[in-house]
This record gives structure tokens, sequence and C-alpha cells, in this order.
């Protein structure tokens, strides 16, 4: 590969996991400024992407397990940079290879697993009640965390919030526009999306409580209302997920029936389309919540967590269920992460030019 160009090498590394290319970085000093190069990072990150591969399955029960979305084992404990109380560690988000973990004392800390890399983040007040974001804002190429808490009702007034964001180049909280909602499920995490967090929320500001889809915009940090499927039937409870960087509606119809719908042109009402259905006979179990993982990196099955505790297949093409188990695979919590080698470190130029930005705002 000596003689091969520089772009040529670049475009066979991309497609290589990120365990090979840490132990490559020791090859050369070019390779290793090739492979900690930002614009390199990002190719990786596409192909993974683009390809369905380099993903990782974790596991939560009461630790963390972890194992190749391609073969779904051998499961391996992972070692997680928070200390552990009783070992409650909660995977709030995650976004292009980083999770946003937090532990049972609210220490929070963005984590890269496949570098081993993290960054703790400032302490935040507790609230009666609060839920969480994260994701990347594509506009300052950052990545952004958001607290929605729950102030309490005061004078029969409707339920007050305050949001604040904690961005990995400022590492600080600031408090931004009040949300106009209150959350139909409190402690739901936001699901990243097309570069907004969007939540399953009631409007609180009209008499009728009409359940909406709220997008945060993590760019220009302003809100917006979702438009939804045309539903078959009206009674459900709604939720909302992710597959393949699309955004999700699962409408659960008392427990018997879950419809998945994706929304194949984000903001276009007419592009919701329903994926599938899953019948409560089909799974092990009451069919209380479903949740998309992940499809298959032939693109014909989704991988799917039922109700926090167990692993099943839908085949697109034979519209029928397949329940998982491999070795040492516990019931638990989900998570899909992209193996990834973005990093943590921010520029000084990158974080001086938003803190000029703030002070001429003041």
């Amino acid at each position: 590969m000596a003689n091969l160009p520089l772009d040529s090498i670049a475009d066979i590394l991309s497609r290589l996991p990120v365990k090979r290319l840490l132990c490559f970085r020791c090859v050369s000093k070019l390779w290793r400024s090739l492979i900690d190069d930002q614009d390199f990072i990002k190719l990786h990150l596409r192909h993974s992407v683009d390809s369905h591969t380099n993903h990782t399955l974790i596991l939560k029960n009461s630790e963390l397990h972890a194992a190749d979305l391609a073969c779904l084992g051998p499961f391996a404990k992972l070692e997680h940079p928070l200390m552990s109380y009783n070992h409650e560690i909660k995977i709030l988000g995650s976004c292009n290879g980083l999770l946003f973990i937090r532990n049972i004392v609210e220490d929070m800390a963005i984590w890269n697993p496949s570098t081993r890399k993290h960054r703790v983040l400032p302490s935040l007040g507790s609230c009666n009640g609060y839920v969480y974001g994260f994701g990347h804002d594509p506009i300052s190429d950052d990545y952004k965390v958001v607290k929605i808490m729950h102030l309490g009702r005061v004078d029969g007034k409707p339920l007050e919030t305050e949001v604040k964001v904690c961005s990995l180049k400022r590492n600080r909280w600031r408090k931004i526009q009040d949300i106009p909602c209150v959350f139909s499920f409190p402690g739901a995490k936001g699901v990243f999306a097309s570069g907004a967090l969007h939540w399953v929320l009631t409007q609180k500001l009209q008499l009728s409580e009409e359940t909406v889809i709220v997008a945060l915009d993590l760019g220009s940090e302003s809100y917006r209302e979702v438009p939804q499927p045309e539903y078959k039937d009206k009674i459900f409870q709604l939720n909302v997920g992710v597959l393949g960087g699309s955004l999700c509606a699962m409408a659960n119809y008392d427990d018997v029936r879950v419809d998945l719908w994706i929304m194949k042109e984000y903001g276009v009402k007419d592009s919701w389309t329903r994926l599938f259905s899953v019948a409560s006979e089909e799974v092990i179990g009451p069919l209380r919540s479903v949740k998309p993982l992940a499809y298959s990196k032939s693109g014909d099955q989704v991988l799917l967590e039922h109700d926090n505790f167990n692993l099943f297949w839908y085949d697109l093409k034979k519209k029928q269920t397949d329940d998982v188990w491999a070795p040492g695979m516990p019931p638990c919590h989900a998570e899909i992460c992209l193996q990834s080698l973005v990093s943590l470190k921010v520029n000084s130029r990158q974080h001086n030019a938003e803190d000029n930005k703030d002070i001429k705002k003041m």
C-alpha cells in the first residue's frame, strides 16, 4: 500500500472496524495522522452508516454488555467511566458512536466506548421531574445534551418547564427557550433524528390534551411540531424512535397490536409509511412496548426491543418475527452504538469562536 495515493489508502481504511484502525495507528506517523484526521473520521462514520456495518449492540441490566450486531455475540462486559453505585448506569442517548450516560447521583459523561475516551459534564441541580436528550448539531459540528426540567404547578397554572443545554465545545449549561408542552411519558429520553431531538408531548396551552410530536432543532435551538401519520385507529399510546436515521412513530393499540411507521422524508407528512405491525400473539409476554434498534446488514430485517426485556427480528419480506437468543445475553434494555473514532477533544479555536459569539450577543 506504500505506493497507493493517500486518498485510496483512506478509502480502504474507512471500511475497517475501529479496533483495527486503532492498531494501525502504530504502523507509521503518516497512518496515525490520517486515522486521527477529522475528515477521515467523518468518512469512516459515513461508510458505517451507509453500509449498516460497525454497529455494536449494548445491553444493560445491572451491568453493560456489548457484542457486534452482525453476529450478536459473544457478549463481553463493557467497563464504563463513571462511578457505579449499585450498578445504576443509564444510557440516555447514542449518536455517531458517542453515548450519553448518567449514574444514580447524576454524574454525567459523553463516552466513546470504541476508543474508551470520555468527557465528564458539569453538574446540574436536580429536580422532581426531568427528561434528557443527546444529539449532534450539524451547523456547529457539536454534540449537545438537553435537559428539560419540570418545575411544578404554581397557583393552578399549567406545569412550568425549564430547558438547558450543554455542548461538548462550550462545556457549560445554559438556558434556552422554554418548551410549550408537557410530557406524556415523564422520563422518556429524546430521540435524535435529522438534526433534532423528538419527544411525545401534550400541548399545555390548549384545553384539549392532544398528543403531539415536538422536535428541538439542535442547530437553531428552536421547537417545531412534527406532522403525524394518518393512523387507522384513533385510540392508542404513541411513542417515537429512530431506525436507520429516520424518525419512527409506534402506535400501541391497548397491548394488542403495535404499528411501526417510518418518516422517509423528514418533515413531510405524506412520507409516513407503515413499515409493519406486530401482534401480541407474535411475541412472548405482554406487548407493552416495542422499540426499533437497527436494520440487518441486508436491510431485510429489523431488530426490535420488546418491553425492555428481550429482542426479536422482524422479517420485512416474510412478515414474521424471530426471537433472538445468544450465549451470555441477559434480559435487559438495549441500545445501538456505532463503532466510531469520533473525538471528544475540543479545538481551541472553535471553542474561542463559540465564546466570542456569546460575547457579541450580550
